[in-house]
C-alpha cells in the first residue's frame, strides 16, 4: 500500500475547495488530506477571510521566497501536490487574461503563466513540478453542469455556468444581490457528482481533462 499523502488547494472561494478536494482524492487515493491554504477556512468550512482572484495573487506572491518551506515545513508532513485554481471568467474580467475569441475554445496558457509568474523569484525562476495551475473554463461550475447533465455539448462554451445552474434548478438566486446563490453545502454535493462522473468531466471540459492529468503526472512521480 502505498504511504499517505499530503495535498493543498490555492483557489478564490470556499466553494471551490470541496470540488478540487474530491477530483484530488479520486485521482489520488493516498492523498488522505487536503488542506486549504488560501482561502482561511473555519470549522464549517466556510471562508473566513478575504477570497477573490486578487488574494490568490497575494498568496502567490507574499509566499514566492519561502515557496519550498511551504511545500516542506519544519513543523507537519510535506505538501505532495499544490493546486493553485483562478477561473478563466474572473481573470477576464480582472484583465490578466485576454478575451476569448470563441468561449468554447479559449486557450488558458497565458493565465498559467501569469499565474506562475507570481511564484518566481530572482533565485528561482522554474515552480516545483509538485505544483499544479488549473483554470476552469470559463468557471468550475462548467465542470459540475458537465457531471449533472450528460446530453449538455460543450460546457466550456457556457458563459456563466453558475446561471446555468441556476436554470437547471441546481442552484438559486441570492436575496441579497439575485445572482447565483453559491451555498458550501450544495458545492459538497456537487463535488462528489463530479468525482463519480470525472471521466465524463475531463472528455467534456478541457481544462479539467488537462488539471486531472496534471495531477496524475505529480501522482505518477511521486509513487
Amino acid at each position: 500500500m502505498s504511504e499517505p499523502r499530503r495535498a493543498a488547494v490555492v483557489c478564490e472561494g470556499h466553494t471551490d475547495v470541496p470540488v478540487f478536494r474530491e477530483i484530488i482524492q479520486e485521482l489520488w487515493p493516498s492523498v488522505l488530506e487536503v488542506d486549504c491554504l488560501q482561502p482561511e477556512l473555519d470549522e464549517t468550512e466556510k471562508a473566513t477571510g478575504r477570497t477573490g482572484w486578487s488574494e490568490v495573487k497575494a498568496w502567490c506572491e507574499q509566499h514566492a521566497e519561502d515557496l519550498e518551506e511551504v511545500l516542506n515545513p519544519y513543523v507537519g508532513a510535506p505538501f505532495d501536490l499544490l493546486l493553485i485554481a483562478i477561473d478563466v471568467d474572473i481573470a477576464i474580467a480582472a484583465q490578466i487574461a485576454d478575451p476569448p475569441q470563441s468561449i468554447g475554445s479559449y486557450e488558458s496558457t497565458r493565465l498559467r503563466d501569469t499565474m506562475r509568474s507570481w511564484l518566481q523569484t530572482e533565485k528561482r525562476r522554474r515552480v516545483p513540478e509538485l505544483v499544479v495551475f488549473s483554470t476552469p473554463v470559463m468557471a468550475i461550475e462548467a465542470w459540475i453542469v458537465a457531471a449533472l447533465f450528460p446530453r449538455r455539448t460543450a460546457p466550456e462554451s457556457i458563459a456563466s455556468p453558475a446561471t446555468e445552474l441556476v436554470k437547471k434548478n441546481k442552484l438559486r438566486l441570492s436575496p441579497n444581490d439575485g445572482k447565483p446563490w453559491k451555498e458550501l453545502y450544495r458545492y459538497k454535493q456537487f463535488s462528489k457528482n463530479v468525482a463519480d462522473a470525472l471521466k465524463r468531466v475531463r472528455d467534456k471540459c478541457p481544462e479539467a481533462g488537462r488539471t486531472c492529468g496534471e495531477i496524475e503526472r505529480v501522482r505518477d512521480a511521486a509513487e
